[in-house]
């Protein structure tokens, strides 16, 4: 398949309900968003797919990317119970996303405390990350978008 050239559908694209020319002309930057989409959301997930879109969607609306939190809340279907782990995730992801020079080692081990093992916290924080990556994304496309 050496040549070969693959089509990838990005959620950015998805999400924005078009694509955006400039984006399309940087095919790398197109892969690995979604690479990291697929890493996150498919297959062997940390907290589970459903779950990481609980995460993801309160991230996204924190964030101020309505389109995005809908995407997520879809994937995340009927709301769930809480429990501890998911409150300590969502508490993390809020800190994260509003105010992250307030995060302490304390509030990692809050997150230990609840369950999260090192290699989860690692994987809630690169998910926090991603979502933030994808709302700033979607923000610049969309001006570039109606600059065109």
């Amino acid at each position: 398949m050496a040549g070969e050239r693959l089509t990838v559908t990005d959620i950015i694209d998805e999400v924005l309900g078009s694509a955006v020319p400039i984006r399309q002309s940087r095919p790398t930057v197109v892969a690995h968003t979604q690479g990291v989409y697929e890493a996150l959301f498919e297959g062997e997930v940390a907290f589970g797919r459903e779950r990481s879109a609980v995460i993801a969607a309160r991230v996204a609306t924190l964030a101020g990317a309505p389109e995005l939190a809908r995407h997520y809340s879809e994937i995340a279907g009927a709301e769930r119970d809480s429990d501890a782990t998911l409150d300590a995730a969502l508490d993390h992801a809020e800190r994260l996303t509003t105010a992250p020079a307030t995060s302490t080692r304390a509030h990692i081990a809050a997150l230990a405390a609840a369950g999260l093992s090192e290699h989860d916290i690692v994987t809630l924080t690169q998910l926090v990350g991603y979502v933030n990556y994808q709302v700033r994304l979607l923000a610049g496309l969309t001006l570039l978008g109606g600059a065109a």
